[in-house]
């Protein structure tokens, strides 16, 4: 802001009265008093002193000039210098108002560039403060996603685990299970093996038993025949597979074996089952019991 001088709270036209007054004096103190120029002052010098002049005669008073009376004062020349005051004057008004508008309008832009500057940092500063809410909203998402990635291979891992523990637990339960069924299939096997052979020497003992072994038999002579049963045990078939080589011994066992049905069978159906269709008997006359196959 520029400070406005004290002298312009005055009236315009006292101060028009003073500036007039004071070039009046001023042309007056002008008009009045000279200063003479200051001539150079010539001497000569002499190295003796001249002659006496001859006397002249006294030269005829020269009569005195009229005395002229003072001019008038210039009036029309003070009043142009009025109106050049007042046209100074006016003009000095006018470039301090235009220095005063100036000076408002660059006091305007000085409060518009502070507040525009004063924006601008609002604005950056409102900036930083959505930036690093980003920031940490983007790390606390990054942190629990994080920690959601830990958590899951964590399951992960002891769902892997509890998996590779229950395999083993299955594999072992399956191999125990296995072991028990072969020790069960061995013992089924052992048992079957033991009632079939069982059955089969009850059976030949009671063959043997209708056998009536013919005269003059000579030697120990194998006879085979192959048996097939009914499921009650009655005999349905008997094929004479080897021949003893002497006919009388071959017809009277299986003449014996025709006698005996039906034979012994035991009660689990599967064991009785291997019994009607492939029963293989082999006969000795003079061996007690014979031998099954």
């Amino acid at each position: 802001m520029i400070t406005v001088p004290r002298f312009q709270h005055f009236s315009s036209g006292g101060l028009a009265l003073l500036v007039h007054g004071m070039f009046f004096v001023a042309l007056m103190i002008g008009v009045s008093w000279k200063t003479p120029p200051q001539l150079p002052v010539e001497a000569d010098l002499w190295s003796a002193l001249p002659d006496p002049p001859l006397s002249l005669p006294e030269p005829e008073p020269v009569p005195e000039p009229p005395v002229q009376p003072a001019p008038p004062p210039p009036a029309p020349v003070v009043a142009a210098k009025v109106e050049k005051v007042d046209i100074a004057l006016e003009q000095e008004k006018k470039r301090r108002a235009e220095e005063s508008k100036k000076a408002e309008l660059a006091h305007q832009e000085e409060l518009k560039r502070q507040a525009e500057e004063q924006a601008r940092l609002e604005k950056a500063r409102l900036e930083k403060v959505r930036l690093d809410k980003e920031r940490e909203d983007r790390e606390r998402l990054e942190q629990a996603q994080e920690k959601e990635r830990k958590e899951k291979a964590k399951l992960e891992r002891q769902r892997q685990m509890e998996q590779e523990m229950a395999r083993q637990a299955q594999e072992e339960l399956a191999a125990e299970e296995a072991e028990i069924r072969a020790r069960q299939e061995r013992a089924n096997a052992a048992r079957r093996t033991s009632t079939i052979n069982d059955f089969k020497r009850r059976i030949q003992v009671k063959i043997q038993s209708y056998v009536r072994l013919p005269p003059k038999l000579s030697g120990n002579p194998e006879a085979v025949f192959r048996v097939t049963l009914l499921p009650n045990g009655e005999v349905r078939r008997v094929t004479l597979m080897q021949s003893s080589g002497q006919q009388a011994y071959d017809v009277e066992v299986e003449r014996a074996i025709l006698r005996a049905s039906p034979l012994p069978l035991p009660n689990d159906k599967q064991i009785a089952a291997s019994f009607r269709d492939d029963l293989i008997l082999k006969f000795h006359p003079f061996e007690d019991g014979g031998r099954v196959y």
